[in-house]
């Protein structure tokens, strides 16, 4: 399985109106992504066989009903129906939510694998480690997604991330996890990291654009082997340093990440994570 996840784990999360309008999005994007999430549920129309044979990268598709603040609206049976079609086009991947593993669970005869998604969208669980137990031997993937509603959120996503044995998918939405976004690439079983084809077409708070990803951190290029920096950050002018310090790194090499807190937390949070990170570099900035 480790094969399946080494290279560009940058993927694209796309949700546009038609076929058409994404096989565009994956055209510009293919040299630049490692796969790309097609969120049907958010699509007016689609063709999954067209987008499966026509895409230059591999796909994971997903329908996400209303239960998961997703698009879809109708019945659960042709939700399911929609996911078998795509699980029987050869896509990569269909990502589907952890309490609807059962319905899938006698699917066979296609190469897809299957991701098995669980969010909470109003806080962080602490025992996410105990979730990702329960499921990693029904999935070929397990994602993980809480929200952080401080930078301390982040630390049972980095823990999930540090000790995950099978492929993993662990991100915190919100502005306080978007450090888990920049930083996932890094941890060995880590699937993938998702962003947006632009800055009006997120389909998840917190997160970055693909352009971002690639550009200011080089994230097709990072892996287990890169040295990574965190940086313990309390206002604007840390945050540029700390940018300042990726423009100077060698592609793929080096990996700088901010966390951001309150000058009081500083120390106490750099402590924490250095903890939960013992291989990182992990620095507090100067209060300011």
């Amino acid at each position: 399985m480790d094969a399946l996840i080494t290279g560009n784990r940058v993927a694209a999360s796309l949700a546009a109106q038609d076929t058409d309008g994404c096989l565009r999005d994956l055209e510009r994007l293919a040299p630049r992504i490692g796969l790309a999430e097609i969120r049907l549920d958010l699509m007016r129309t689609f063709d999954i066989e067209k987008l499966v044979t026509s895409s230059r990268v591999p796909l994971i598709l997903t329908c996400r009903p209303e239960r998961e603040r997703g698009g879809y609206a109708g019945p659960e049976r042709e939700r399911l129906a929609i996911l078998r079609t795509a699980y029987e086009s050869g896509c990569a991947y269909i990502d589907i939510e952890a309490d609807s593993l059962d319905g899938v669970a006698g699917w066979h005869g296609s190469a897809t694998r299957i991701i098995a998604s669980q969010h909470w969208f109003d806080h962080m669980p602490a025992d996410l480690a105990d979730r990702y137990l329960d499921l990693r031997d029904r999935c070929a993937v397990v994602k993980l997604v809480g929200t952080a509603q401080s930078a301390t959120d982040v630390l049972p996503v980095l823990e999930l991330l540090r000790d995950a044995t099978t492929p993993v998918i662990g991100l915190a939405m919100g502005t306080a996890g978007t450090c888990t976004r920049v930083i996932s690439p890094a941890f060995r079983h880590v699937l993938l990291t998702y962003g947006s084809a632009t800055t009006a077409n997120r389909t998840a708070p917190g997160q970055i654009t693909v352009d971002e990803m690639v550009d200011r951190y080089a994230l097709h290029l990072v892996g287990p082997d890169t040295k990574v920096y965190v940086h313990v950050i309390s206002a604007d002018s840390h945050d540029q340093e700390v940018l300042r310090a990726q423009e100077k790194a060698v592609p793929g090499a080096e990996l700088h990440v901010s966390l951001r807190v309150t000058d009081a937390d500083s120390p106490a949070l750099a402590g924490l994570v250095a903890k939960v990170l013992p291989d990182a570099t992990v620095e507090a900035a100067a209060p300011r």
